[in-house]
């Protein structure tokens, strides 16, 4: 068979899968460009060259008012104003005919409801393989705002232009001459102290004054000093430059130049200029203090919703807990009690990092409660090393036994204290190796108190450490599997600084790593002796000779079981259930308890929205409520108390603390 048979026989398959390939290509890139068009926060339309619209995006419908469907029924000269139209077909002409390459402009568009709005255009033509035009491509921009302050701006401007010696910065007026080079034609006195320039030598050289202008700003104030193009339309214009001026430093510059056609046909340019660098710098401090605001209330409604993810489940975890060891009709073993308190004690250091987190801010600004006191260092590592020793089997890590003197003493928040060492011993496990080994040693030193955790597993190279302590970052961690969030040796540190300690590290890669942590001596006989809870615990279980009726509303199921078998250590209360906003209402009108308990997040209604409603109903105005809620923010808090709350308990809920606090309520 003859090449040339072979080449008619029809297209190769290496052919057909290349044009598939290119099929492929050209779909994904017209999605691309169709989501642009839809997502874009420019108003945006395809236009016939007859101006039917073709296609438009939500946000032109939103900018114009009307809706997609009477857009694609009109043409673009329909919502001009009668005024613009001309502009508008002229534009269009000259864009099919090649006469300019993009059209921009400003026109009026006529809303449904008869109102103008002015809106910035930009078009450009689609042509075929050809170059015969198809369709236009139209950008539009809503500038309504800022041509009502081009209006009040001229107004204003025009009633100064008769008061040049007395208003600030310079009023001037610029012509051209012959060749068509920019002259001042009036300037007020004042340039001497904007320019550090005459007024008569700015009027015999418009230049002079360039040579006070910044050298980046220079070539954009010289093509300000162009004369336009004949035909060119004439707007105002806004401008700001900088100068550099002789004991002043650098200065910014900035104004409006409104034209005019003089009744000799000449065009002239009446403008004011005045220094800005005071309001510039006003901007930028507006700015940076909205963008601080911002990130500040992105940062709460994070915290506020991680705090109450984290706190729900934990409510049910340490609930139950507490309730078990409570148990008097079925009493645990001492094994079951030892565990169930270990559930307790990790769950509530869980809760001591969810709280840690959400005081991050306060940390920084130094406003993050501490409660500094004499804590025994010993009793603090023996429940640090508990909470972390099943995780240290699990990894296979040898945890070996502390090595602490048993009377040492420090100054310290013994809670953070806690976190701090449960912090360090964890990563010490986690960035270990299996076989490897945890130390951790104690000792005094002058004033200080040393406590170190060491480990034997990859090391940190010198690199690493210098960025050890920077938020989130995990130094390539994230890549390993290792769960993680780059936060813990940050809080660890800020924490050692408000108890005035200080962290030390060393690290050598396949080595492993070691952190001292140094914290003031206390005198060991002024360490705080920790009773058990039994005086405590009996109170809550006895409670009060008579009962009273507790209405909470609750809309998770869990909680109000929780809240179930907490009630059921006072028997001789009543306990109603709502399990929402309105239901409580409902039960609070009909039954009126003794007491509110309110969940701040119902599904319907918030627990600030019952309050107010019962305030308003005579039939349950006055009733004590208590808020109980996962959301632990400060704000919330502080808002409750002020809205007359008598109290505002957080969950995980603490079954001792809040029968105390009912019992009391309704005691007093």
């Amino acid at each position: 068979m003859s090449k040339n048979h072979v080449d008619q026989a029809g297209p190769q398959p290496e052919d057909v899968a290349v044009l598939k390939e290119q099929l492929a290509l050209a779909r994904a890139e017209a999605a691309r460009y169709k989501g642009m068009f839809s997502l874009s926060a420019s108003g945006m339309a395809l236009v016939a060259l007859d101006g039917r619209f073709l296609q438009v995006n939500a946000r032109l419908c939103e900018i114009t008012g009307y809706s997609p469907e009477q857009l694609l029924g009109r043409r673009f000269q329909d919502i001009t104003h009668p005024d613009d139209r001309d502009d508008s077909d002229q534009g269009a002409r000259d864009l099919i005919a090649g006469r300019i390459p993009h059209l921009r402009m400003e026109k009026r568009y006529v809303k449904p409801d008869g109102t103008l709005l002015w809106v910035s255009l930009a078009a450009s033509v689609l042509r075929d393989q050809h170059g015969r035009a198809e369709q236009f491509m139209a950008v539009i921009e809503d500038i309504e705002n800022r041509k009502a302050a081009e209006a009040a701006l001229k107004e204003r401007e025009a009633l100064l232009s008769s008061m040049g010696q007395f208003v600030p910065g310079i009023i001037h007026k610029v012509g051209y001459d012959a060749e068509g080079r920019a002259q001042f034609q009036y300037i007020s006195d004042r340039a001497m102290e904007m320019f550090q320039l005459s007024p008569e030598l700015m009027a015999a050289d418009y230049t002079a004054h360039h040579q006070r202008v910044h050298p980046d700003d220079l070539p954009y104030v010289r093509r300000l000093a162009k004369k336009p193009k004949p035909g060119t339309p004439l707007r105002p214009v806004d401008f700001e430059y900088r100068v550099v001026l002789e004991g002043k430093g650098v200065r910014w510059y900035g104004g409006r130049a409104l034209p005019e056609i003089e009744a000799d046909g000449s065009l002239v340019w009446y403008g004011h200029t005045a220094d800005l660098t005071e309001h510039k710098l006003y901007q930028e401090a507006r700015l940076a203090a909205q963008v601080a605001e911002a990130a500040n209330r992105a940062k709460s409604e994070f915290l506020s919703r991680m705090s109450h993810e984290l706190r729900t489940p934990l409510n049910a975890v340490l609930g139950f807990a507490q309730l078990l060891r409570l148990d008097r009709q079925h009493p645990l073993t001492d094994g079951q009690r030892s565990k169930v308190e270990l559930i307790e004690r990790a769950g509530g250091h869980l809760l001591g990092v969810i709280s840690d987190v959400l005081d991050l801010s306060r940390i920084d600004s130094g406003s993050l409660p501490l409660s500094i006191e004499p804590v025994l260092v010993s009793h603090v590592l023996d429940e640090a090393v508990s909470m972390v020793g099943a995780g240290a089997s699990e990894a296979g890590v040898i945890l070996v036994p502390p090595q602490a003197p048993r009377g040492l003493t420090v100054f310290a928040d013994r809670l953070r204290l806690r976190q701090i060492l449960v912090n360090l011993l964890t990563n010490a496990i986690k960035y270990n190796r299996r076989g490897g080994r945890v130390m951790v040693s104690v000792w005094s030193e002058a004033d200080q108190v040393a406590v170190e955790v060491s480990d034997t597993g990859r090391g940190l190279s010198p690199e690493q450490c210098e960025h050890l302590f920077e938020p989130f970052n995990r130094l390539g961690a994230e890549n390993t599997g290792i769960e993680g969030t780059g936060i813990g040796l940050v809080i660890v540190r800020r924490l050692l600084a408000l108890m005035q300690g200080r962290i030390e590290v060393s690290s050598k890669l396949g080595v492993g790593t070691r952190f001292v942590v140094h914290l003031p001596h206390a005198d060991a006989a002024d360490a705080l002796v920790h009773e058990g809870e039994q005086t405590t615990i009996s109170g809550a279980l006895n409670g009060p000779e008579h009962g009273y009726t507790v209405l909470y509303a609750e809309d998770n199921e869990v909680n109000v079981a929780l809240f179930k078998q907490v009630m059921s250590l006072r028997p001789q209360c009543r306990l109603m259930v709502a399990q929402s906003g309105r239901q409580a209402l409902e039960l609070a009108r009909l039954q009126r308890p003794d007491l509110v308990l309110l969940d701040m997040h119902l599904g319907d209604m918030t627990g600030f929205d019952v309050a107010d409603a019962l305030d308003r109903n005579p039939a349950t105005a006055g009733l004590p409520r208590v808020a109980l809620s996962a959301d632990a923010m400060p704000d919330t808090i502080h808002e409750a108390k002020a809205r007359g709350f008598a109290a505002y308990l957080t969950k995980p809920l603490d079954v001792v603390a809040v029968l105390r606090c009912l019992d009391e309520l309704m005691q007093g």
